[in-house]
C-alpha cells in the first residue's frame, strides 16, 4: 500500500471520528430512517416532496427535540426539515 493511500484513510478514520465526536458533544443523534419508520411526517414529507425521489431521511434528536431532515431529488439536490408532528420547518415549500 502506498504512503498516500495510507494517508488518505488515515484522515479519512480521524474526520469521521471528529464528526461523531461533535455530535456527541453538541447532544445530537442522528440516524438514518426510512420513509416507513415515521409514521407521524409521512403524509407531510410524500406531501413535500411530490414528483421527486427520496435519497435520505435522518431523524436528528437534539435533547427532547426531534426534526427529521429529508435530502430529496427534483431540480438538482434539496433538503427540507419536519418537526415530529409534520411541521415543515426549513426547505423548499
Amino acid at each position: 500500500m502506498s504512503r498516500l493511500m495510507l494517508a488518505g484513510i488515515v484522515v479519512a478514520l480521524l474526520l469521521g471520528s471528529m464528526v461523531t465526536t461533535s455530535c456527541a458533544l453538541f447532544g445530537k443523534k442522528e440516524t438514518v430512517v426510512t420513509i416507513t419508520q415515521v409514521p407521524p411526517v409521512r403524509v407531510a414529507i410524500e406531501k413535500a416532496t411530490a414528483g421527486s425521489t427520496i435519497k435520505s431521511i435522518e431523524k436528528i434528536e437534539s435533547g427532547d427535540k426531534v426534526t427529521y431532515e429529508v435530502e430529496y431529488m427534483k431540480d438538482g439536490k434539496e433538503l427540507a426539515y419536519f418537526t415530529e408532528d409534520g411541521i415543515q420547518v426549513k426547505g423548499a415549500q
